[in-house]
């Protein structure tokens, strides 16, 4: 297979724009430090369970995901009043800071990424992006 034919590929475009994604993001908050401190914003103090479901993401993932964001200020986990034997989680201001300052510095890669797009371009992107994403969300066990 030749790089031209690759190049027609969606699948591959899309793999090596988040390549080009990540190098421009290194040393920055990760992906699924974003995605849990982005879901904790919308919640007071949430199970550790309902996070996991509400992110799709493996409970032994996340467990190591909150570890990093609670040894960095970020989110804080206590025991939960009603059921001792489990823990909820919320976000810290500190956790709200860097994940507001994440999010500036997403939009500013943003625009250096997806230069070469119109406006209209860049919603269309987003919406076929997004209709295919979440066709495979339900089937998803990450």
């Amino acid at each position: 297979m030749s790089i031209d034919q690759l190049l027609r590929l969606p699948s591959y475009l899309m793999l090596q724009l988040v390549r080009e994604a990540r190098r421009l993001a290194r040393g920055d908050l990760r992906p699924p430090h974003v995605t849990v401190l982005a879901f904790l914003t919308s919640q007071d103090a949430v199970a550790q369970k309902r996070i996991s479901d509400g992110v799709r993401m493996d409970a032994s993932d996340l467990v190591s995901v909150l570890d990093d964001l609670e040894r960095r200020g970020f989110a804080q986990r206590k025991r939960d009043e009603r059921d001792r034997r489990r823990f909820t989680v919320s976000i810290t201001d500190a956790g709200r800071q860097a994940l507001g300052e994440r999010l500036e510095t997403a939009r500013a890669h943003e625009e250096e990424l997806l230069a070469p797009l119109t406006a209209s371009e860049r919603v269309e992107l987003t919406t076929l992006l997004r209709k295919a994403y979440l066709h495979h969300a339900d089937l998803r066990v990450d």
